[in-house]
């Protein structure tokens, strides 16, 4: 088990009360990023585990998360104040970046392990290939991390940054699997399953094999 103590924290959203949240850990950890890590605690005499997406690659004994106050343990996690610590296990899941050209669904604070993986693109400055970020959000103060992925369209060869603050999806996404012809890239998709589930059925709907759909929901 991992110990990690609150460095920092930022509200990033009064609206939604969304936070970023930054711990020094007790060793340096070693994940890819879009992978999660498990917080472990005990409510009423039962362990409970939460799972909560990393926002950066890789950083040494640094672990960044972003969430916002939904549910008894997002809340606690919230309320801490610097230099408390929590215990975590990991990393988990296979919501990592495949080979060959992609497109990326979010919505809303189910950017958190898309921003880590643009921060490893950044970091490396490595070319994308061909990889869309398509975020949706309720507002423009809801789109979480756009000045990195704005950086990321100007530095990194073939990632582009779609922000759609109140602007319904599926229009844009048929205008760019249009103009990838007839190749069906990798859809990564994450957010709430209300987003999530509607996205992958539409995608297999129009021949998208199981294997080139990388999906992940967070409720």
């Amino acid at each position: 088990m991992i110990a990690a103590a609150l460095a920092s924290k930022r509200l990033l959203s009064e609206a939604s009360q969304t936070w970023e949240l930054s711990f020094t850990c007790s060793e340096p950890l070693t994940y890819q990023p879009g992978q999660f890590y498990s917080f472990v605690t005990e409510r009423d005499g039962k362990q409970e585990v939460r799972a909560y997406s990393l926002t950066q690659a890789p950083d040494g004994d640094r672990m960044v998360l972003c969430l916002n106050r939904a549910g008894w343990y997002s809340n606690l996690l919230c309320d801490l104040k610097a230099g408390e610590t929590v215990h975590v296990q990991g990393p988990y899941g296979g919501f990592v970046l495949h080979e060959g050209p992609g497109i990326i669904l979010a919505d809303g604070v189910g950017i958190a392990p898309v921003a880590a993986m643009v921060d490893a693109l950044l970091r490396a400055q490595r070319n994308a290939g061909s990889l869309h970020l398509l975020h949706t959000a309720s507002s423009e103060s809801e789109l979480f991390y756009r000045d990195r992925f704005e950086r990321a369209e100007r530095e990194i060869t073939g990632f582009r940054y779609l922000p759609l603050p109140g602007v319904e999806l599926a229009p844009r996404l048929e205008e760019i699997l249009s103009q990838a012809g007839g190749e069906k890239p990798t859809a990564y998709i994450v957010g709430l399953n209300a987003f999530a589930a509607p996205l992958r059925q539409w995608l297999k709907d129009r021949g998208w094999d199981r294997k080139q759909i990388v999906f992940e929901r967070y409720d």
